[in-house]
């Protein structure tokens, strides 16, 4: 590591998102000597399973403290560096709201103004969550603002909870915006100011669309639908094993027939590649409205079932836009010759994401 790091670079906290399949890590490193696409190099990445049975009762996906001092001695012994984490907040717990409020050249107390707007809207006290923001693009005259609000309670016992186990909080990221910083190190080409181009992140109980505008993120719809019903399909309707569950997840699963394991593929995927592609296509015909005049460039796919041919099948036919992997290029670099990089590129995009902020 000391080769690794000198004055003109920076190590980037530990970034760690989590469902209750899996636990996904990425740290980076950045140097000020690179190019801005180049600049970031991956010091450690991994991808490993939850703990049975210790998830915690009061916050969805929540590790026990003893889950978490075990995922800190898996982490020291795949190389990451140091103890601080930037952690997603719960897309579950959050929502996103559309408000009017004046600009921030007006000189209005805008923050306050927000939070009254969205905790009129999410029926409780202002002080009841935190709040990220900012301005959309201006439709004629008028101009909207997109906020996202998360309660406190989860913030606080989510910063208790793994503080408890030994880690330090470099932030709570949003879920959009780590999916947007994710995209962003992927993409072949910068973003057209004037277009319209989409994420689809396929969680594990849930999945979120998050739709930008050149570089502003004007739209997230929320999906209540993720790959755990693909692995409950595996189990339940083709009595596989949980091994083979896992295999299906992970685009693994092969068998002597080739034809049969297409078969088998597109009858397990099918219900969810159908149901993030109506979603996806209400999203950005929503924006597509908003905004006439907006071309509509490219959807980009991450977490589970980025590569899956269904699911690219689905969206294809119902979008007809073209449709890239969110693989981080420093990621793919550090795979080099693996066989499924692009996958586990998409699959660690949030994580990616997440360590990029370099708030350490």
């Amino acid at each position: 590591m000391m080769g690794i790091l000198n004055t003109n670079t920076k190590l980037s906290a530990i970034g760690l998102e989590y469902d209750a399949h899996e636990f996904r890590a990425v740290q980076l490193v950045s140097s000020s000597k690179r190019s801005q696409h180049e600049k970031n190099s991956v010091v450690a990445w991994a991808v490993f399973p939850r703990q049975h049975g210790v998830l915690s009762a009061g916050i969805a996906n929540l590790p026990e403290p003893e889950e978490l001092r075990w995922v800190a001695s898996v982490l020291g012994r795949r190389g990451f560096v140091g103890n601080a984490l930037s952690l997603p907040s719960s897309s579950k717990e959050c929502s996103s709201h559309v408000i009017d409020i004046p600009p921030v050249e007006s000189g209005a107390p805008i923050k306050q103004l927000a939070k009254m707007e969205v905790a009129r809207a999410r029926k409780c006290n202002p002080d009841d969550f935190e709040l990220g923001f900012w301005a959309l693009p201006a439709k004629g005259r008028t101009q909207e603002t997109l906020a996202v609000a998360c309660p406190k309670r989860v913030i606080e016992t989510t910063i208790e909870t793994f503080e408890g186990a030994g880690f330090e909080l470099a932030g709570i990221d949003l879920m959009e915006l780590a999916i947007d910083r994710g995209g962003q190190a992927s993409a072949r080409t910068a973003p057209v100011e004037n277009e319209i181009n989409a994420s689809l992140h396929i969680g594990w109980n849930s999945s979120l669309a998050v739709l930008k505008l050149g570089e502003t993120v004007i739209y997230v719809r929320r999906l209540e639908k993720g790959a755990a019903s693909v692995w409950n399909g595996a189990v339940n309707k083709f009595n596989m094993s949980y091994q083979g569950a896992d295999a299906v997840i992970d685009d693994r699963y092969a068998h002597d027939d080739p034809d049969k394991h297409t078969t088998i593929q597109r009858a397990i995927w099918s219900t969810l590649a159908s149901e993030v592609a109506y979603e996806l296509d209400v999203a950005v015909a929503y924006v597509s409205h908003s905004f006439r005049m907006a071309p509509l460039g490219r959807v980009l796919l991450s977490g589970y079932g980025n590569t899956n041919p269904v699911i690219q099948e689905h969206i294809d036919r119902v979008l007809g836009i073209p449709i890239e992997i969110a693989a981080p290029t420093p990621l793919l670099q550090c795979f080099d010759q693996r066989p499924n990089a692009p996958t586990l590129a998409g699959r660690l995009a949030v994580a990616y994401g997440l360590a990029a902020r370099f708030d350490k």
